[in-house]
């Protein structure tokens, strides 16, 4: 072999290393693209809650497990009554950063067996697997204080204050599909916020109504 030939070979073999290389740093890019992706199908990026799509696909899980295994299953609507006010008064950065608060403080109320997806603009909706009603209004209960006070720190106190509506209903074998549930406890929602808001209003399917 000539020493023409041998430099051949060696920058041939520095040309393949600086390929796979490029080759290595494309497949990484190409799977946190990947993952980005994903994340940003599943996770709402302004709140970190479920996206609406995510959280429906869920949703229609858990409905036919509990309607399989004849399990309570328990779902909440919430509210911001007054986002559009705050926006108005205070901006629309604060407004964000006031649903932010309120995802995260709905995130650290939850057990790892529930599920919370930003189902609207100011809209959360949370399911609550193996939870009778006593266990579902509780958290209701707390959540409207919670919420409203995690909200409220945001604008440091000023007015407009936020407040909380939320509705609260159980999924019946009724329920053919989740669309139902939803219809229910949105009703239940808009009721607690027609009767002023920074409160909680239980619909069963039955549509007997009781307020806390």
């Amino acid at each position: 072999m000539t020493s023409q030939e041998a430099k051949t070979i060696e920058g041939l073999k520095a040309d393949l290393a600086r390929l796979r290389e490029i080759l290595s740093i494309t497949e990484d890019n190409l799977r946190a693209s990947q993952n980005e992706v994903l994340r940003l199908s599943t996770i709402d990026p302004l709140t970190s809650v479920l996206s609406r799509r995510h959280f429906m696909d869920i949703a229609d899980q858990e409905i036919s497990r509990a309607r399989r295994y004849k399990r309570p299953l328990a779902v909440l609507a919430i509210e911001l009554d007054n986002i559009k006010a705050i926006n108005e008064v205070h901006g629309t950065e604060l407004g964000d950063a006031v649903l932010i608060a309120v995802g995260a403080a709905v995130l650290r109320s939850l057990r790892a067996t529930d599920f919370v997806g930003r189902t609207a603009g100011s809209e959360f909706t949370v399911m609550l697997p193996e939870t009778e009603h006593e266990g579902c209004m509780s958290l209701a209960e707390r959540l409207v204080i919670d919420l409203a006070r995690a909200a409220a720190a945001e604008v440091g106190n000023t007015e407009p204050l936020p407040t909380v509506s939320i509705g609260a209903t159980h999924f019946v074998r009724e329920d053919v599909i989740f669309d139902t549930v939803v219809q229910r406890v949105d009703q239940a929602m808009e009721r607690a916020h027609a009767a002023g808001g920074n409160r909680t209003l239980y619909l069963g399917a039955n549509q007997i109504e009781a307020e806390f």
